[in-house]
C-alpha cells in the first residue's frame, strides 16, 4: 500500500491528528438513543423503591445532621398516605409557603395517595424570618398571590417549621377569612419549645429540638437550602 494512501486514511479517521497532539473529534450519540423505556407499574408511588446515592460529605459549616435524607423521605411518604386517605373524596388545594417549604411541598404532593379527585398546587411567600434567627411573628403575603383563589376550597397549608406559631396562626385566619371551605396545616418540623400561641398542625413530620436548623429547603440568610438533610449550623457561622 502506498504511504500517501495510508496517511490519507489516518487523516480521515483523526488518528494522525491525535499523534500530533490534537484531540480526535468525538461523536456523541443523540439523547433518544440513550433513553431506556420504563415499564408501567401498578404500584402506588409510596410503595416503589426510592434509591439514594451515596451520602454526601457533611457541609463544613454544619455541626451535625438532625434528620437524614432517608428519614425525611420515609416520613414524607407516610404523610402523603395520611393526607391522601383524608382527601380521597375531596378536591384539594395545596399551598406551599415559600421559600422554606418548597422542597417539602414538591416531595409531599408526589406522595399523596390515594389520589384526590383533583389536586391543585400553588405557592406564596409569607415573610417571618428575614435574615436573622428570631421569628418576627408578622405575616406579609406576596402581592402576586390571589387570595380569592382559596374561596370554597379545601386548603392544605404546607410549612417548613412551626416555632412560635404566630405566623402560621395568622395565615390560617387569613385563609379562613378569604372563604376557604377548610384549612389544615402540614408542617415538616415542630419546635414546641418555642410556642407562644396555641397552634398544632394536623400533619407533622418531626418534633424538632430548639436549635437553629437548615437544609431541605430551609435556610439561614439564604444559605443551605440545597442540603438533602436537616442539620444544625455551627455557632461561629451564625451572626449574633
Amino acid at each position: 500500500m502506498e504511504l500517501s494512501h495510508v496517511r490519507g486514511n489516518l487523516s480521515r479517521t483523526g488518528l494522525l491528528q491525535a499523534r500530533r497532539g490534537a484531540q480526535p473529534r468525538r461523536l456523541v450519540p443523540p439523547a433518544r438513543s440513550l433513553s431506556q423505556p420504563v415499564p408501567p407499574t401498578s404500584q402506588p408511588p409510596h410503595s416503589r423503591p426510592h434509591p439514594h446515592p451515596r451520602p454526601l460529605p457533611l457541609h463544613p459549616e454544619i455541626s451535625k445532621v438532625i434528620f437524614s435524607a432517608e428519614q425525611i423521605d420515609a416520613r414524607v411518604a407516610e404523610l402523603g398516605r395520611l393526607i391522601g386517605t383524608d382527601y380521597s373524596d375531596r378536591e384539594l388545594l395545596v399551598l406551599g409557603v415559600l421559600k422554606g417549604a418548597f422542597a417539602f411541598t414538591s416531595d409531599l404532593v408526589r406522595h399523596i395517595y390515594p389520589y384526590p379527585p383533583h389536586l391543585e398546587v400553588d405557592f406564596f411567600k409569607a415573610s417571618s424570618y428575614g435574615s436573622g434567627t428570631v421569628s418576627s411573628g408578622r405575616v406579609q403575603l406576596d402581592s402576586g398571590f390571589k387570595l380569592e383563589s382559596v374561596r370554597g376550597k379545601h386548603v392544605l397549608l404546607v410549612e417548613d417549621i412551626i416555632d412560635t406559631g404566630n405566623t402560621l396562626s395568622a395565615l390560617v385566619a387569613v385563609m379562613e377569612g378569604a372563604g376557604a371551605a377548610s384549612v389544615r396545616v402540614c408542617a415538616l418540623l415542630d419546635k414546641k419549645a418555642r410556642r407562644r400561641v396555641p397552634m398544632e398542625a394536623e400533619y407533622t413530620g418531626f418534633e424538632c429540638p430548639d436549635e437553629f436548623i437548615v437544609g431541605y429547603g430551609i435556610d439561614y440568610a439564604e444559605k443551605y437550602r440545597n442540603l438533602p438533610y436537616i442539620g444544625a449550623v455551627k455557632d461561629e457561622f451564625i451572626k449574633k
